[in-house]
């Protein structure tokens, strides 16, 4: 009874409850591959967000290249070779992210597929007698296509704008 309790304080209340749940997929216990891929996709969030910063001042490099009395060709094509670089790369970060986070998304969603599959056998009878075993299908299938991007949308977009804003 006192566990019970003390795991019940532990979770938080109110509108991040359902967000919470999702924590445990995003850092499986004993996936140490899984774990690892996680923080190489938060590495390349990091990169993606700092390579989008370096491209106003690279932009203003250029434009400052440009309007000097000493521009020459190799410099503002330096410039402007420096500016694509960083959009590149901010792009290649965020492609790279999204393959390294692929297989962390589709495991959340095969092992939520596994524990329903588990509940919904371990139901009685009577419950699949009266109830539309049809639409519960097409219910956990909705259930675990959406996992893999509610932990991408919790990782890259929601954390990241939570940090943003502290």
């Amino acid at each position: 009874m006192a566990s019970a309790a003390t795991e019940q304080q532990a979770k938080p209340n109110g509108g991040f409850a359902a967000l919470w749940r999702f924590l445990p997929m995003l850092w499986p216990a004993g996936q140490l591959e899984l774990k690892a891929r996680v923080v190489v996709a938060v590495v390349l969030v990091l990169a993606g967000k700092a390579a989008t910063l370096m491209m106003p001042f690279a932009y203003k490099a250029v434009i400052d290249g440009m309007s000097g009395e000493r521009a020459t060709f190799l410099i503002v094509a330096g410039l402007v070779a420096g500016y694509a670089t960083a959009r590149f790369a901010g792009v290649l970060a965020d492609n790279l992210r999204n393959a390294v986070f692929e297989k962390v998304g589709q495991d959340a969603a095969r092992r939520l597929a596994g524990t329903v599959f588990r509940h919904i056998h371990d139901l009685s009878l009577r419950f699949h007698l009266e109830r539309r075993t049809g639409s519960l299908t097409k219910v956990v299938e909705r259930g675990t296509k959406s996992i893999d991007m509610m932990l991408y949308f919790l990782l890259f977009n929601i954390a990241p704008t939570l940090i943003e804003l502290t």
